[in-house]
């Protein structure tokens, strides 16, 4: 409504700049960090020098000024064969809704909390697993969407729920 956009136009836009470019840096982070961890088979981050569309993501993803803007979305499959990483990522998803410090469980593309979402049980779980797979909806992938926390922070919570399961 007019009403619930005026706050965010008139106290959000002013500082969104600042906001996504710290995300971006915190983002860079964590998913360097998932990168190296031994329970993750692979990180899907446009910022990481292996992303596989790495030369049009620097070309389209920019920011005003036309430097690389990568974002501050992760999504990281788990190691393991497909049913094996279905059930440990499930395990984590579940150990950072209950125990992180840092992260939330929730559905949505993001905002100023870390938020965790598991998409192949929740946003896309109205899709047959078949379908799941032809669109590289993995069945151990999870997807971040990193805020303004501080990104030991968001790192501890991640490391202690992978050293759980």
């Amino acid at each position: 409504s007019p009403k619930s956009a005026w706050s965010i136009l008139v106290y959000g836009l002013p500082s969104l700049d600042i906001r996504l470019r710290k995300e971006t840096e915190s983002a860079f982070e964590v998913a360097r960090f998932l990168e190296r961890h031994e329970r993750v088979d692979r990180v899907m981050y446009p910022g990481l020098e292996n992303f596989p569309r790495r030369e049009v993501a620097k070309r389209q993803m920019t920011d005003f000024t036309g430097a690389f803007a990568p974002g501050n979305m992760i999504y990281f499959v788990l190691a393991g064969e497909p049913k094996v990483a279905d059930r440990l990522s499930n395990r984590l998803v579940n150990d950072i809704a209950k125990n992180a410090y840092s992260i939330t469980l929730a559905v949505s593309l993001g905002q100023i909390r870390t938020l965790i979402e598991k998409p192949g049980s929740m946003t896309h779980s109205a899709l047959p697993p078949e379908v799941q797979r032809s669109v590289r909806i993995d069945p151990g992938g999870v997807r971040l969407s990193i805020g303004l926390e501080d990104p030991e922070d968001l790192i501890g919570d991640l490391g202690r729920a992978l050293e759980k399961i």
